[in-house]
């Protein structure tokens, strides 16, 4: 019970402090992205991208015991975020005259950080929703939402482009998503000859 509490606040404080950081700039703005929005504000984005990476972390592992669902492969794809966030806040830009700046090698290091981490924890959930879906009730729309979050992201910056909106709404939902499988009973588990 501790456990789902202290889950809980962090996954409440995450939400809440994302939900600021995404709108300290307008986040319609292909310049107002997290990461540059970072470079504005750097130790906001350090705390933002480690509310992130433990939240996103700690609350993929959670369900895993919640529903005593094993996957080394879904276990390591969440263990990535974390380290892909340390990655994204090594190769950070940097503020020359008023103007943001990414070296060429730096950029491309940053963004495959980025993409990985996204990857990794969608992975790790949505592994867990398919995996389950017979003996969870929800966990196929679960499956079908977390995968049209990534589908959502890659045909924005495909059609409309990058912008703050372009990551800000997936993290969100992602908050919202683990804080309803995890500190609700929304999601209860069958037992076998019910499924």
């Amino acid at each position: 019970m501790v456990r789902k509490v202290l889950l809980g606040v962090l996954l409440v404080a995450g939400f809440v402090f994302a939900a600021w950081f995404c709108l300290l700039e307008n986040p319609l703005l292909e310049e107002n992205t997290a990461s540059l929005i970072g470079v504005r504000y750097p130790v906001q984005f350090v705390v933002f991208s480690t509310l992130n990476g433990a939240s996103f972390c700690l609350g993929a592992l959670a369900m895993y015991r919640k529903y005593n669902f094993r996957s080394r492969l879904g276990t390591i794809c969440a263990l990535t975020a974390p380290v892909m966030l340390l990655v994204t806040l090594l190769t950070q830009g940097d503020l020359v005259d008023g103007e943001i700046t990414f070296s060429g090698t730096t950029k491309v290091i940053h963004w495959t950080a980025t993409i990985l981490f996204i990857l990794g924890v969608v992975a790790s959930l949505a592994l867990l929703f398919f995996m389950l879906r017979k003996r969870v009730r929800g966990f196929t729309a679960l499956c079908a939402i977390t995968l049209s979050i990534v589908i959502g992201m890659i045909v924005t910056i495909l059609t409309i482009g990058k912008s703050g909106l372009f990551e800000a709404v997936p993290i969100w939902l992602m908050y919202i998503l683990l804080f309803l499988v995890n500190c609700t009973n929304l999601f209860p588990l069958r037992k076998l000859e019910d499924a």
